[in-house]
């Protein structure tokens, strides 16, 4: 069986090191994750002409990394001072069009530190802009989250409490309609959301730093591409049918 296609959706860049122009840009640990993993990672260009249903319709799963901050204009609120906004005016309004499509579709996916905050904020809640200094740090550094019993995330990572590489200003404020909170920080920072019935998790942190070496890390790509994988035999085994009929 060929790897899963699993599609990553690229950030629209006025400056790629060696271009002469713009570029679309996908952190490489990202794609490492997915190919260690058994997945083949597919960039998504945001400036397609297809609908997510369209470029979904191709792919078995997705991975939505992070990047730059979302739009506050999304949530009803006036970017602040430390506002680091995205390249492309439309990328804010592509990915989110690639979650919902996710959910309605029933595509796996993982959603990666900007991409729960776009997920929360596409469907109604609002984000705090940035963290102030407190008992944990959330840039740069790694510290333990809660993982709520019972929750897909934690029958994907096998523990209740994990160590996390941590790299993010924002944070959930207030949550959006139809998420589950399945882990917190000590501080009460929102680690990760889920859609009860999807196949979907959104984390806070990036496990693309230390999944190398971190196995609850590199569990949630396993997740992830084995997902994907089922729901491909599951639509082939559908089209297999439908041609003996």
């Amino acid at each position: 069986m060929t790897r899963p296609l699993i599609g990553v959706p690229g950030m629209w860049s006025t400056s790629v090191h060696g271009l002469r122009y713009d570029g679309v840009a996908v952190a490489a640990a990202v794609l490492r994750c997915i190919v260690r993993a058994g997945g083949e990672p597919v960039i998504l260009f945001p400036g397609t002409g297809d609908s997510p249903r369209e470029q979904l319709a191709r792919l078995d799963g997705v991975v939505l990394p992070g990047g730059a901050d979302v739009s506050p204009s999304l949530y009803g609120a006036e970017p602040d001072e430390h506002h680091w906004p995205t390249d492309y005016e439309g990328q804010d309004a592509y990915e989110a069009g690639i979650i919902e499509g996710c959910v309605a579709a029933g595509v796996p996916l993982l959603a990666i530190c900007r991409g729960l905050q776009l997920l929360n904020v596409s469907r109604g809640g609002t984000l705090i802009q940035h963290l102030g200094p407190g008992d944990v740090q959330h840039k740069g550094a790694i510290h333990p989250v809660g993982v709520a019993a019972g929750s897909l995330l934690a029958e994907v990572v096998g523990s209740e409490t994990v160590d996390v590489s941590s790299y993010h200003h924002q944070a959930v404020d207030v949550l959006g309609e139809g998420l589950t909170v399945t882990a917190t920080a000590a501080d009460g920072v929102v680690e990760a959301v889920e859609v009860p019935g999807a196949p979907l998790l959104a984390i806070q942190w990036h496990p693309e730093d230390t999944a190398e070496t971190n196995a609850s890390d590199h569990a949630l790509f396993q997740w992830v591409v084995q997902a994907a994988a089922r729901r491909r035999s599951v639509t082939e085994d559908g089209l297999a049918g439908a041609g003996a009929r």
